[in-house]
């Protein structure tokens, strides 16, 4: 017989804005609410959480300055979780994600001497992403390992969920014979609070943009080694005498030196840089492209897709996607004429686009209009954090 689960304890190193909001439609749900335990400092700077029977607890943040800090802080943020998951009773249950990558092996280990039910939510396909990034070897004794746990890990989970089509695909060849395949609930943006908005209402657009009338391309985020930056800055220089068009970069990673350095060389006016900014800005930040930048490297079109890409879409943003033909990007831009997809490594095509759409308003007005209906109609927070609690519930996590 099935003990009925009361607490939900939320395991994520780095529980951004889109994993919080998931702890606070989950909780109320559960007779004794929900913990989550993080070290993301978005999420522990607020002083009160939105719902009475969430707690949020203070773990050791993700550093990644250096794969030595990656690797220190993952072990930090799993020794610091041990004792949660060691002493959860009888009626709790647990939800943890991909990252650490060390994470579900740790707590499959603990949860075996006391049997508390666990649901896995892959957002990292591990190791996978490091063998195509060229880390790791195919067939070497790491990615032996690597997979067998990861074997263990999904075939003992009351669930398995990730986010996209091609993402279960690969996560279903490594799960057991017998095991529950895997769920797939979108990202989710919330549609309430990022909107589209007229420069002329927006308080912060002059911080952000030289005149109310330029054509904005953005890209906001990380702009890590995944992320092809190149061709966004190799196009913003062919585009660099056309005075219409300006490229706002809002975001930090391994690559913000690089796009530092290019405005400062190729001497690009047409090109602003700004930092990470409050997380409160981000509604007023994004309604400001005409075009949202989104990418994924060569390999990775099946391995993830950008949560910023759901955030554009309500924003009302056209998106340029740089990503291959069947990838997880080109599915999205299908399901609604919102958007271009254009080959990754090829910025004449990325230039070409971005003209294009320059040149053609009620083209690029339309693709806005659709952009914010398709956020509306199947990607709202209510609705895909409705969709996760069904799964949880089917698992009998909830």
């Amino acid at each position: 017989m099935n003990i009925k689960i009361k607490r939900l304890i939320m395991l994520n190193q780095m529980a951004g804005p889109l994993f919080r909001e998931l702890s606070e439609d989950l909780a109320p749900l559960y007779d004794s609410g929900a913990v989550l335990i993080t070290g993301h400092p978005d999420t522990l700077a607020l002083k009160d959480t939105k719902v009475s029977n969430l707690t949020i607890k203070k773990a050791p943040e993700y550093n990644r300055n250096s794969w030595t800090s990656r690797v220190l802080s993952w072990f930090q943020y799993v020794l610091f979780i041990s004792k949660s998951v060691l002493c959860a009773r009888a009626g709790d249950g647990i939800l943890l994600v991909s990252n650490p990558p060390i994470l579900g092996v740790w707590v499959w280990l603990l949860t075996r001497l006391n049997k508390i039910p666990y649901a896995v939510l892959v957002l990292d396909i591990h190791p996978e992403v490091y063998i195509r990034l060229g880390v790791l070897e195919n067939h070497s004794l790491v990615v032996t390992l690597w997979n067998a746990m990861n074997r263990l890990v999904y075939r003992n989970a009351n669930a398995v969920i990730t986010i996209g089509k091609r993402m279960a695909n690969l996560v279903n060849a490594q799960i057991p014979l017998g095991a529950p395949g895997v769920a797939v609930v979108p990202l989710w943006v919330d549609v309430d609070n990022i909107k589209p908005l007229p420069r002329n209402k927006n308080p912060y657009a002059q911080d952000f943009i030289k005149s109310s009338d330029e054509f904005i391309v953005l890209y906001s985020g990380n702009m890590g080694s995944s992320h092809d930056i190149d061709s966004m800055l190799s196009a913003a220089k062919h585009l660099n005498k056309n005075r219409k068009i300006r490229f706002l970069f809002i975001g930090e990673g391994e690559k913000y030196k690089d796009v530092e350095v290019c405005i400062q060389k190729e001497r690009l006016a047409n090109v602003s840089l700004f930092p990470f900014q409050p997380e409160a800005l981000i509604k007023y930040t994004l309604p400001l492209a005409d075009v949202a930048l989104v990418s994924l490297d060569q390999g990775m079109e099946d391995l993830m897709i950008p949560s910023k890409s759901f955030y554009y879409l309500a924003a009302g943003s056209a998106i340029v996607a740089i990503a291959n033909e069947n990838s997880e990007l080109s599915d999205l831009l299908g399901q609604r004429a919102c958007g271009v997809l254009v080959p990754p490594g090829d910025p004449n095509a990325l230039a070409a686009a971005l003209k294009n759409l320059q040149e053609n308003p009620k083209k690029l007005a339309m693709m806005k209009k659709n952009a914010r209906q398709l956020a509306e109609e199947k990607f709202s927070r209510q609705a895909c954090t409705t969709e996760f609690a069904r799964v949880l519930t089917q698992s009998d996590l909830l």
